[in-house]
C-alpha cells in the first residue's frame, strides 16, 4: 500500500479540505429542505446529513472526490462544483 501522507499533509496545510468542509456545508445548508425530509441513514433520525452521502480519500494521482448515486442530481452537482472550485 502507497503512503499518501504527504499529499494529505499539503492539502491540510494548504487550507483546501477546510475549504472544502465549508463549502460542502453551503451545499447542505441549501438544501436542507430535501434532507430534512429524510432519516439519517446511519441513526435513523431526522434530518438526515449531507456528509452521508459524498467521501474524499486519496490515492496517488491526489485526492479524489465520490458522492453516492442516491443524491438528486442537483445536490450532487453542487457537491461537484464545490470540489472542482477547490481542487480543480
Amino acid at each position: 500500500m502507497n503512503d499518501y501522507s504527504d499529499l494529505m499533509l499539503v492539502d491540510k496545510d494548504s487550507g483546501r479540505l477546510k475549504e472544502l468542509e465549508d463549502a460542502l456545508h453551503r451545499v447542505e445548508v441549501t438544501y436542507a429542505h430535501w434532507l430534512n425530509n429524510r432519516e439519517n441513514i446511519h441513526t435513523g433520525e431526522k434530518p438526515d446529513r449531507l456528509g452521508n452521502y459524498f467521501r474524499h480519500f486519496y490515492t496517488d494521482k491526489g485526492i479524489q472526490f465520490y458522492v453516492k448515486d442516491n443524491l438528486p442530481q442537483e445536490i450532487k452537482n453542487a457537491c461537484w462544483s464545490a470540489f472542482k472550485n477547490i481542487f480543480g
